[in-house]
């Protein structure tokens, strides 16, 4: 997975309930695609138990940290 919003996507519509966020944060964190570190160890979890393979604290402070990269060049 390469984005917040391709790992949120492969829940399959359970992203929200499986880390405990109301739908409308869920959407928001796709739109922004983003999920914020808070809620990293859940979705690790959540995905371990639902079956969402590739779902790692590694691959989420990647992503994180690639996104960060355009913002520290506009500095």
């Amino acid at each position: 997975m390469n984005s917040f919003s391709a790992i949120i996507d492969a829940f399959g519509g359970r992203f929200a309930e499986a880390i405990g966020v109301e739908e409308s944060h869920a959407r928001t964190m796709k739109a922004r695609d983003s999920i914020p570190s808070t809620r990293w160890m859940a979705t690790v979890n959540a995905a371990r138990d639902l079956g969402v393979s590739g779902v790692t604290l590694d691959l989420l402070a990647r992503l994180e940290e690639e996104k960060a990269k355009p913002r520290e060049a506009a500095q």
